[in-house]
């Protein structure tokens, strides 16, 4: 049971409504960008693993049959391409973990935004709901005519 009758409730103005409702369309635009944002970072890093991180990769290991990615192997003090192969290959997963990690990160914040929007606008409904209510009551009388009684 509800401990405020009907007649008690408050209704928001009509203009507060839609000032709500333009503030909620701004809050759906924003989710969006930081959805956009967090699935080109994943998109990139993708294309970076595939492109350049991958053949990285298979050329060190078609080239360096004796050494490992963890630098193990034959003496390796005077092979400059050896370490500097090592380096880059070793520098790459930290760059693509933070684009992954960004663009869930990103994407999961543009989900949260549009779950708050729409709790905003599911606040609103009984405020809406009795605005129509009521212009459908008054339409609904006006439009009653003698015969009707």
């Amino acid at each position: 049971m509800a401990s405020k009758t009907i007649e008690d409730i408050d209704r928001l103005p009509a203009a507060e409504i839609e000032s709500t409702i333009s503030s909620v369309k701004k809050m759906l635009v924003v989710g969006a960008v930081f959805a956009a944002v967090g699935y080109l970072l994943i998109g990139f890093a993708l294309f970076l693993e595939l492109t350049e991180f991958h053949p990285l990769l298979d050329s060190f290991f078609s080239g360096q049959t004796e050494h490992s990615l963890a630098g193990g192997g034959p003496d390796r003090a005077g092979d400059g391409a050896l370490n500097g192969q090592l380096a880059s290959i070793h520098s790459f997963p930290s760059v693509l973990l933070w684009l992954k990690l960004g663009g869930v990160g990103h994407i999961l914040l543009g989900i949260f935004i549009a779950l708050a929007a729409i709790v905003r606008v599911l606040s609103l409904m009984p405020h809406r709901l009795s605005y129509e209510m009521e212009r459908a009551q008054v339409t609904s009388s006006g439009d009653a005519s003698p015969a009707d009684d």
